[in-house]
């Protein structure tokens, strides 16, 4: 691994700074991409199961919400068919009155 040099500058403009961040930013994700390529290229089968613990989690949480919204929707449609029913009834009954 090579080592890199940091200076610190004391009087750096707003643009000198901004290249500073981008520039050892750049060299963090470096860094952490290739960790991350090593890790798994070291256990394989662990990142095999925790990608698919963590998809199934999101299957479980997405298949959950959409049941709510369907059981929501359902219930909003059975109020609106028994105010259909009453109302129906309510003209029928007004009109065998007359």
């Amino acid at each position: 691994m090579t080592v890199t040099r940091i200076d610190f500058v004391d009087n750096a403009t707003t643009r000198e700074a901004g290249i500073y961040a981008v520039r050892y930013g750049w060299a963090f994700v470096k860094g952490v991409c290739r960790e991350v390529n090593e890790f798994v290229h070291r256990l394989p089968w662990v990142c095999i199961g925790a990608v698919l613990i963590v998809a199934t989690s999101v299957s479980y949480v997405c298949i959950a919400e959409a049941r709510a919204e369907r059981d929501k929707a359902n219930k909003a449609q059975m109020e609106l068919q028994q105010q259909v029913e009453q109302l129906s009834c309510a003209i029928e009954a007004e009109r065998s009155a007359r």
